[in-house]
């Protein structure tokens, strides 16, 4: 059996509950984990009703398909809605589906007559997931001594995304084509990523893009949380944004059982240059500036088959 990555496990309650020399320790540790591995376990993180989002995930899903092509997610810029299994691809095939969240509109979500509660449901985790996530960009914050306030500064007219994640049952032989996958290797492209994933696994994180996967096994009642591009460049490489992928659970046989996750992706507002900080005398950028709202909306487009010029949009 492969070795699970090594991923720190941090109590959450000790920075929003405790003393300044808690939140401290808190701090460092999660700059710890994300200047190593790029990832984190935090427990005690104060989201609840994930088993009721996961749910609602599972009714969402079991819809017919064209019930939830009413919904489709059609513009890049927006990112919000549905996507079929095929329709996101980002240099191979992922065998998924999707529906996208975000926090200021959400023109194709269903309504309260046509999905009872669904909406109001992910309307309160989406507010509970982005506390969280801003309370971890505090912990960096402090532990590069950038002002507690330095990531509250630049997500005020943020729009994260929270997305509802159904891998179908397949069969294995074809999940483990080349270049197909549940999902192939990549980074996430903003801040960081919060994911709740169920305890089916398949989850791998390849830390030091050697090539050498190795499984980030689901921890009951954490939020794994990793780095991802915009704050690799922002912080000059000092965190790391990591390759993770999702392939075939080891305990599964020729058909692989269905699996669901919940990811929450922190984007900075659209307007911010994401320009590298340097904190040592004689260092030197690695990253040229790049504008976070063009750089989202270019990863976003070339991520999706239906989005790219030419392609219907139905």
């Amino acid at each position: 059996m492969v070795e699970a990555v090594d991923i720190a496990v941090v109590s959450f309650d000790r920075f929003v509950n405790v003393s300044d020399a808690d939140r401290q320790a808190v701090s460092k540790e999660v700059y710890d984990a994300f200047s190593s591995v790029g990832w984190v376990y935090i427990s005690d993180h104060g989201v609840s009703g994930v088993d009721e989002v996961f749910g609602l995930a599972k009714s969402f899903f079991d819809l017919p398909i064209q019930e939830k092509l009413r919904w489709r997610l059609k513009d890049a810029e927006v990112n919000q809605g549905y996507t079929a299994d095929g329709d996101e691809a980002n240099g191979g095939v992922d065998h998924k589906e999707c529906y996208e969240h975000r926090r200021f509109a959400n023109p194709q979500c269903p309504s309260s007559s046509e999905l009872p509660g669904f909406k109001e449901t992910l309307d309160n985790f989406y507010s509970e997931c982005l506390t969280l996530a801003l309370n971890v960009l505090r912990c960096l914050a402090m532990a590069l001594d950038l002002g507690d306030a330095f990531f509250d500064n630049i997500t005020k007219k943020a729009d994260p995304q929270l997305r509802l994640i159904h891998y179908p049952s397949i069969e294995r032989k074809i999940v483990e084509q080349e270049g197909h996958a549940r999902i192939i290797p990549h980074t996430d492209f903003g801040l960081c990523t919060l994911l709740f994933q169920d305890n089916v696994g398949g989850l791998e994180v390849d830390p030091f893009h050697t090539g050498d996967f190795k499984p980030a096994v689901p921890k009951q009642g954490t939020a794994l949380i990793n780095i991802a591009d915009l704050l690799q460049r922002l912080t000059n490489d000092r965190c790391r944004s990591t390759i993770h992928r999702v392939v075939s659970p080891t305990f599964a046989g020729d058909v692989l059982p269905s699996r669901y996750s919940i990811p929450f992706f922190i984007h900075p507002d659209p307007d911010v240059l994401i320009d590298p900080i340097l904190k040592e005398k004689g260092e030197v950028k690695k990253y040229e500036p790049v504008k976070a709202g063009e750089w989202r909306v270019w990863n976003t487009r070339k991520n999706y088959t239906t989005l790219k010029e030419g392609a219907a949009t139905v």
